[in-house]
């Protein structure tokens, strides 16, 4: 008995695995708790286990897995086309859209899919402070923070971003955006097209789920940006651009909602700039 793709190709190693987790999961909805395979210490599974990572080395050895897929971050150079090729901007209501949509998730950590269709605009507040206009988001349940007994000791994200003035400031767009919302209800709905009297309007219908998931993918390639892009970039772009400058892990957790050190390292990646110095260093000289 093997297990492969419809086209008849094998599986990736980690594929494996999370077949097999998926399996664990079935068995222990329906209320099988003393089948756990993977558990080292279970020794009725231990030629099983051992055959599995036989399978999984054989795999790295053919050459399957060896590479890992991930989303690419949208660098400062991006986002500078970006704005240069008008898909940021508040001249209509799509630019507007696709400016929240992106920087909500860039500036709070926000989750490729589940946190974006839940979002509500009383979870954002415009206030001033002594170090001035500023943005507020209070968090709800996500996948890392579902609250009850077992969260007693882990708080909902509540972050507060300050914005510099100017064309771009990210305080004027959210602004605009929930006051041609009524500042209640879904936070993604559909634009529509301007009026005479009317430039920026929203409809009361909500942006539907496989349109919010392609948003990201929309959004770059109205910029003409080449890579791997998808709505997992918007969180890869806040975790790598803060860790580029130095910020602690503990912030950058706070931000993505990170609750351990070795999940937020997977977002972190080097710029090509970092990857063209250590090219440099490691290069003959010339």
């Amino acid at each position: 008995m093997e297990a492969r793709k419809r086209d008849g190709t094998e599986y990736p190693p980690r594929s494996i695995y999370l077949i097999l987790c998926g399996l664990l999961r079935y068995l222990k909805v329906s209320g099988v708790y003393e089948k756990n395979f993977l558990d080292e210490n279970n020794g009725e599974f231990t030629d099983f286990r051992k055959l599995v990572d036989a399978r999984m080395k054989s795999l790295i050895d053919k050459g399957f897995g060896c590479s890992l897929k991930q989303a690419d971050p949208i660098l400062p150079k991006d986002k500078e086309t970006l704005w240069q090729k008008h898909v940021f901007g508040k001249e209509s209501a799509e630019q507007l859209l696709h400016t929240v949509f992106f920087y909500a998730c860039k500036v709070f950590g926000l989750r490729g899919y589940d946190e974006h269709h839940d979002l509500q605009c009383e979870q954002f507040t415009i206030g001033e402070d002594s170090a001035g206009r500023f943005i507020q988001f209070r968090g709800r349940a996500t996948k890392t923070y579902k609250g009850g007994l077992g969260h007693l000791n882990v708080q909902s994200k509540n972050l507060r971003h300050h914005s510099s003035q100017g064309d771009r400031c990210l305080v004027d767009y959210f602004e605009l955006y929930l006051g041609s919302l009524g500042n209640t209800g879904a936070f993604y709905r559909r634009p529509l097209p301007p009026t005479d009297e009317e430039q920026i309007r929203f409809g009361q219908k909500v942006v539907g789920v496989n349109k919010l998931k392609s948003f990201m993918k929309t959004i770059t390639h109205k910029g003409g940006l080449k890579g791997n892009f998808t709505n997992h970039s918007r969180k890869r772009t806040c975790a790598t651009q803060l860790y580029m400058n130095g910020v602690s892990e503990q912030e950058i957790m706070r931000r993505t909602g990170h609750r351990c050190e070795k999940s937020v390292r997977k977002y972190k990646r080097s710029s090509e700039q970092i990857e063209m110095d250590v090219s440099k260093i490691l290069d003959q000289p010339i």
